[in-house]
């Protein structure tokens, strides 16, 4: 409003409408007068229509937040049930390897269902629920399973939206190590790089590729979908293949 009325004179006099400029509010001064009165409506219906394309976004997000909330809530009945099944098993002849694997259970359950609770915490958090989820497999898995997790003090300490890790980690089991009779290892590691949190999982499994279980590209076309949520294009996550193997490498950025 301002800005018309300080460029109406200037502006009617460049383009030879001079005349119409008058402070006797004859022609020219309805002319302003309409101009303001117009500029006026249009910057609020500006405004009306920006405010509800923000509530319109800010209602989106809530629901997209809430939906993963509630996949994150859902824990994989496979997973569940054989944990279960190994535990009854292992009772009659392994009573303290059942024991142990049950620990390793419970602080999986306690861990992912804390998550839920928390828009983000530390990354530690993040590593001791991929701990407990590899110590329940490896139970299972026996030599087949290794993992190794490293994370230096000051990547454990980096905020992050909760079950980011969890996905990569099941995947590298799930689709790399199962699918292989001997198994294999699967390293976690973190560190600060580049102005962001740097997250590689890496397996010495089968590899990427059509061999590889179905289900590994929803997994992460989900994950994408939540990086962009809480940070838009500036996180990365890549795929490529290892030596042997499959490495995954996802990129946070610090200021987020």
């Amino acid at each position: 409003m301002l800005g018309v009325l300080l460029g109406w004179v200037p502006g009617m006099w460049l383009a030879g409408l001079g005349a119409w400029v008058r402070l006797d509010f004859n022609q020219g001064g309805k002319v302003l007068l309409f101009t303001a009165i117009l500029s006026l409506g249009i910057t609020l219906v500006l405004h009306f229509w920006f405010d509800a394309k923000k509530r319109e976004i800010v209602a989106e997000r809530r629901a997209t937040e809430a939906q993963l909330r509630l996949l994150q809530g859902q824990i994989e009945p496979h997973f569940l049930f054989n944990t279960l099944a190994n535990v009854h098993s292992l009772i009659d002849y392994d009573a303290p390897k059942a024991k142990a694997m049950l620990g390793a259970f419970t602080a999986y359950l306690r861990a992912s269902l804390g998550g839920l609770r928390r828009e983000s915490g530390p990354l530690e958090d993040e590593l001791a629920l991929a701990d407990a989820y590899l110590r329940v497999l490896h139970t299972r898995m026996e030599d087949r399973l290794r993992f190794e997790i490293d994370a230096s003090e000051e990547a454990r300490r980096v905020p992050l939206p909760p079950m980011l890790l969890q996905p990569l980690v099941e995947n590298a089991v799930h689709h790399g190590l199962e699918p292989k009779i001997e198994g294999g290892t699967v390293r976690v590691r973190a560190e600060l790089q580049g102005g962001g949190l740097r997250v590689e999982v890496l397996d010495d499994g089968i590899g990427p590729g059509a061999s590889r279980r179905g289900g590994n590209g929803m997994a992460l076309a989900n994950l994408r979908e939540r990086l962009f949520a809480h940070y838009g294009d500036r996180a990365t996550l890549t795929l490529t293949a290892a030596d042997p193997g499959c490495r995954v490498t996802l990129w946070l950025p610090l200021d987020a």
